[in-house]
This record gives structure tokens, sequence and C-alpha cells, in this order.
């Protein structure tokens, strides 16, 4: 079996004002998300995720995480998703889930291509 190794996505999300949700709200969602994903991950890829919050411009977001933790990641934002009743908060991390996933096939596409 060949070794793929350890490859890390990196998203950027910024909120601009578009949903008017202040940042301490979008802190909460994330740090959900965050505790989620480490929850449904094995011990050994707890560590392969990073979600920072840019210093100047609050509703912006960074993150990265590796190859191995993205679907534990992929999971525990769909179940936020799920949680959300307004249509903006679950649209908006659809695309966050789509970013990331944009990325993890856009490897695969290298791979086979």
């Amino acid at each position: 079996m060949q070794n793929q190794g350890i490859s890390t996505y990196h998203v950027t999300m910024d909120d601009s004002d578009k949903l008017g949700v202040k940042p301490e709200v979008l802190v909460s969602m994330y740090t959900a998300i965050d505790a989620k994903a480490r929850q449904l991950a094995p011990q050994d890829f707890k560590r392969e995720l990073v979600i920072s919050q840019d210093g100047r411009i609050k509703s912006r977001f960074y993150i990265r995480v590796s190859n191995r933790m993205a679907p534990h990641l992929i999971a525990a934002i769909q179940q936020q998703a799920d949680s959300e009743s307004g249509i903006g908060m679950k649209s908006y991390f659809y695309k966050l889930q789509e970013q990331l996933m944009s990325q993890m096939f856009t490897g695969v596409k290298d791979v086979i291509g």
C-alpha cells in the first residue's frame, strides 16, 4: 500500500458583515466546531487542526487542517450547520464545507491526473 503522507489544507472565512453576526458569536461557533471535531477524531489526529481569528478583522477566521483531520472537521461543521435555524448561518457553514472539500478534491485530482 502506498503511503500518501499528510497534506494540509488552508481555508479563510470572512463574514464581512454580510450576515451581521457579531464576531463573538462566530468565535463561539468556531469553538464548538473545533471541540466537536476533536471529539470525533482519533487521539493521534487532534493536534492537526488550528482555527484562529484574524487580529485586525474580527470576522475573519483561518483554518489549517490535515487531510487526516479534515473528515472530522467536515462532520463537525455539518452538525453546526444542522443546529442553526437561520438560513444565513446555514449557508455560511455550507460554504465553509465547500471550500474545504474543494481543496481536498483538488489534491485527489492532482494525484489521479
